[in-house]
């Protein structure tokens, strides 16, 4: 009647900081319906009470599916749990107030985390057919925001889905080291998810874990998903192509990331300085990985057979290991090398004096961390100006215009090809 396996009692825990509102003028109790229902709906296996859950958490949102999509869908996954069309007309109703309405979503991570669900606890669905129809979904989103000038919704939220179904997919072929890749790459990005409702409610600067770029966990996730994909890719047969797309599209979403992050209100109530902001993303960056695998490795255990807490070293399954420690040392070398301002006469000391102490800040000093603008050097100062000139077109999101995708998309595809590429020679 229950599923009470690992992911299944994972998940189930993930749905109380998702069933958190971020509205705040919305009605209260609508919290009282949505929590039950998601629980019901990660934890009971039998099909139509499953799509009467949904159903119920449906009608608890701002802006739901429509009635003539979300009807059927719910009544042939009832129908036909195991059929891999009626998993894939699902997926419109889970995402649509969060993708196709942009902001009518009230409780947005809770797609993620019933998507992931839904796949997990199907029975005969293909993972290709599955990928390919998430795909479909992502694309099918960007396509509408180029032809209606429209900003995208957050694509992030479908990704968790991807990444589960390179999890099945791993599994079928007996590939564990490839499962737990996928799973810890599912894990973290499942848990930013759900953290970022909260965070929004408290410290929106939080939010910023989720962007892409080393050493934050959300660059942990985009490595992580990466080599999963390409894993299959290269190990599975049918998975030559759909692996390498399925890879280009998780980078592509991460970009996305960016510009859902970026139009994230500050609306905190935790009244915190440029400092108290700099030191909350410095410890999630450091201590939320570290929670994550540490509290999910009995998780991870199941799935590979072995007991891992994979922090330090991450491995890509095909012999790349990300040192985490070794990348913040490196990140801070380079920070101490390029910035200028710690070089002054007790500048440095006055940098960690700001830190730690904000509210010592007169004057010139109220910067937080650096004293004066970097000062770098030549090359790099004209690098940053070609790479500032080039995405000024990307500017124009914020303002819901989409810039000419004429001029960006076969730049971005070409680029995000050549890093596939390369990654698939090196692993070779």
């Amino acid at each position: 009647m229950f599923h009470t396996d690992p992911v299944s009692l994972c998940l189930a825990a993930l749905t109380f900081p998702a069933a958190l509102k971020t509205d705040r003028e919305s009605r209260v109790g609508r919290g009282r319906f949505a929590l039950p229902a998601a629980l019901a709906a990660v934890l009971l296996a039998s099909a139509p009470a499953v799509a009467v859950a949904i159903g119920v958490l449906m009608t608890q949102e701002r802006k739901a599916c429509p009635v003539w999509w979300a009807l059927p869908a719910l009544l042939c996954s009832a129908l036909m749990p195991d059929s891999t069309l009626a998993l894939l007309s699902l997926f419109p109703v889970l995402f649509w107030p969060a993708l196709f309405t942009r902001e009518g979503a009230l409780f947005p991570a809770l797609s993620s985390v019933l998507a992931v669900a839904i796949v997990w606890h199907a029975g005969t669905v293909v993972p290709i057919g599955c990928a390919a129809g998430l795909a479909a979904l992502a694309l099918l989103v960007l396509g509408r925001s180029v032809f209606w000038g429209i900003s995208p919704g957050d694509l992030g939220l479908v990704r968790p889905a991807i990444l589960a179904t390179l999890l099945i997919a791993a599994q079928d072929e007996g590939m564990g080291t490839g499962a737990r890749i996928a799973l810890e790459s599912l894990l973290l990005d499942l848990t930013l998810i759900t953290l970022s409702v909260p965070a929004l409610r408290l410290m929106p600067v939080l939010v910023t874990l989720r962007l892409p770029f080393p050493p934050l966990p959300g660059f942990l996730v985009l490595w992580l998903g990466i080599h999963a994909a390409l894993g299959l890719a290269a190990g599975v047969q049918g998975w030559s192509v759909i692996g390498v797309l399925v890879a280009l599209l998780i980078g592509l979403i991460s970009l996305f990331d960016v510009l859902t992050v970026g139009r994230r209100p500050d609306t905190g109530v935790l009244p915190i300085g440029p400092a108290g902001a700099v030191c909350g993303v410095i410890l999630g960056a450091l201590l939320l990985p570290v929670a994550v695998f540490g509290m999910f490795s009995p998780v991870l255990h199941h799935v590979e057979g072995e007991w891992v807490w994979p922090f330090w070293s991450l491995g890509g399954g095909d012999g790349a290991y990300l040192k985490v420690p070794a990348l913040m040392l490196i990140l801070s070398v380079m920070w101490l090398f390029f910035v200028k301002s710690w070089r002054t006469e007790r500048g440095f000391e006055k940098a960690i004096a700001n830190l730690l102490l904000p509210g010592t800040q007169t004057g010139r000093s109220e910067t937080g961390l650096f004293e004066e603008p970097p000062a770098l050097p030549w090359i790099m100062r004209r690098l940053i100006v070609g790479g500032r000139i080039r995405l000024q077109a990307l500017a124009a999101l914020k303002s819901g215009q989409m810039p000419d995708m004429r001029q960006m998309a076969v730049g971005l595809w070409l680029v995000l090809l050549a890093l596939v590429l390369v990654v698939l020679g090196l692993t070779a």
